[in-house]
């Protein structure tokens, strides 16, 4: 049964279980603002994340207070708390959603926008669009730059000098090796050595 309050009213049996849940919450609430935020801006940053998760923080923290003041209400009810000291800590916990959140939202303004299409680039009708974008190829994460493989490949037989040299660069620093080199045949020595390793079809 629940304690009795000195004016009669019990103080619910959650009340106390839920004290504890709120440590826990605001604890994982500070951890994931003070050190995962910056984790999850990369994340955000790299494409593997929406932008929206950057809210994760501040909501755990209003999650926080909502439940806090049930707590607070509950012993103010009952006669455990004094309602003007409630009502300041609620005040002071708003603001530290503001804090937190004006930190997630300045962190998320330094992430960049969706990158560049390079397959669309590659495919430019601008020989300097198709030698930057080959170029750039090789700076991606290895996952998308392995993707831009064939097209590549195709350039590699491309008009324009420039077009081919970035584009064997780019295969070569994938592979490991100048595995094509230069030539009319290059095309073909890149494509035989990307379809033994997956990434071109049979």
């Amino acid at each position: 049964m629940s304690p009795a309050a000195p004016n009669g009213a019990r103080v619910p049996a959650f009340v106390r279980a839920l004290r504890w849940i709120l440590y826990a919450l605001l604890l994982v609430a500070a951890v994931l603002t003070l050190a995962g935020l910056p984790e999850l801006q990369r994340a955000v940053a790299a494409g593997h994340w929406p932008r929206a998760t950057l809210a994760l923080p501040p909501a755990l923290v209003a999650v926080f207070i909502a439940g806090y003041a049930t707590y607070r209400f509950a012993l103010v009810r009952a006669g455990r708390y004094p309602a003007g000291k409630a009502l300041v800590q609620l005040g002071l916990m708003v603001l530290m959603v503001a804090v937190i959140g004006g930190i997630a939202l300045e962190r998320g303004q330094g992430i960049p926008d969706a990158p560049v299409d390079l397959a669309r680039a590659l495919a430019s009708a601008d020989p300097d669009a198709r030698a930057m974008a080959a170029e750039l190829a090789r700076h991606r994460p290895r996952e998308v730059s392995e993707r831009l493989v064939p097209a590549l490949v195709e350039l590699a037989a491309d008009p324009a000098p420039e077009v081919r040299r970035q584009a064997r660069a780019s295969l070569a620093a994938l592979a490991g090796e100048d595995a094509g080199g230069d030539g009319p045949d290059a095309p073909e020595r890149w494509r035989a050595f990307w379809r033994a390793r997956g990434l071109i079809p049979r």
